[in-house]
């Protein structure tokens, strides 16, 4: 570092003077007021600033990428629907199985209320073709009220566990006109062909 950039000079008398110095070593005149460190290069962050500030970063990130998850965990459970028809046993107060059916995934939407969509329903696994000529059924997924319900003839019910949309494979159900159904599970099929 330069002898210049540690002193200023004496605009009176050309002495040079230490940086801060408010009046003249030599002859006592007042010396201009100076920014300090002025053309002092600036130092490389060191190793552990560097990590605590990529640290912050990550998590900051990983915080921000669980918000997003969150805010759209609604469109990425009821795409499951168009993967694979889907089994849904229903069992009675005492966790008999009562009956069985497969859902199948047709269109869907985002809406303030959650998902709207279509889906089609079959009593056993079909080829893609018979699921085609199956009438689809209206559907509403609404995390905000814990419910999915099915437009069908008669009208299914799925409630969530918890208003936190976090879904589990099972839980409480209703079909209207069906007293003796309470509760449902989900299982995934590997065999059958979706649109």
């Amino acid at each position: 570092m330069k002898d210049n950039e540690l002193s200023i000079t004496c605009p009176n008398c050309g002495k040079l003077n230490v940086i801060g110095s408010k009046c003249c070593s030599n002859c006592g005149q007042p010396l201009p007021v100076q920014k300090q460190w002025e053309g002092q290069q600036h130092r490389p962050l060191s190793k552990r600033v560097v990590g605590v500030i990529l640290t912050v970063a990550a998590v900051l990130a990983i915080g921000l990428l669980g918000l997003i998850i969150q805010h759209n965990q609604v469109l990425s459970y009821t795409t499951f629907l168009n993967e694979a028809p889907q089994k849904v046993i229903f069992y009675d107060v005492h966790r008999h199985p009562v009956k069985t059916l497969y859902l199948i995934g047709d269109r869907r939407k985002k809406t303030n209320e959650g998902i709207q969509g279509t889906l089609v329903i079959s009593k056993k696994v079909r080829i893609d073709k018979n699921y085609r000529s199956l009438k689809p059924v209206h559907y509403t997924d609404n995390r905000q009220h814990g419910l999915l319900e099915v437009q069908s003839d008669p009208v299914m019910k799925f409630y969530y566990p918890s208003r936190s949309g976090k879904l589990k494979l099972n839980g409480r159900c209703e079909i209207v006109g069906h007293p003796e159904i309470k509760y449902f599970s989900w299982q995934g099929t590997s065999g059958g062909v979706t649109k």
